[in-house]
């Protein structure tokens, strides 16, 4: 397994204690959001540490994060997979564009589906195109 392999499953990890951590603080579980944002950094910390920078890494932190952040935020916290929440910018604009589309559940897989199928090529190729 190759370092840009083991660093993209580092970043879904630490997406997925993102993802725990706000969904702990939805539900006012403030001492377990605080752990999960710790816990969080430190592996941030370990990343940049123990892996050379590439800002592939970040690219691909962003696209995991539009692919799977939002539905694992949505399982945890009880929400619709779909529901698209208006804390951030990307939720403002997600919300946005739901509120001028018919079928706005069908526009947010969509996005997300690109956005995975995206991240996985990267996997595929070691973000250089080549497999």
């Amino acid at each position: 397994m190759s370092e840009f392999v083991i660093v993209s499953i580092i970043l879904l990890g630490i997406m997925a204690i993102d993802a725990a951590g706000d969904a702990f603080r939805i539900h006012q579980w403030q001492n377990l959001h605080h752990a999960m944002e710790v816990v969080g950094v430190a592996v941030w910390i370990a990343v940049w540490g123990l892996f050379e920078f590439s800002p592939i890494y970040i690219a691909m932190y962003v696209t995991g994060r539009i692919a799977l952040f939002d539905p694992l935020l949505n399982l945890i916290a009880g929400y619709k997979l779909t529901y698209a929440g208006k804390s951030s910018v990307y939720g403002r604009l997600l919300s946005w564009f739901m509120s001028k589309v018919k079928n706005p559940g069908a526009l947010v897989w969509v996005l997300r589906a690109m956005a995975l199928i995206w991240w996985v090529a990267w996997i595929i190729t070691n973000a250089d195109g080549r497999i």
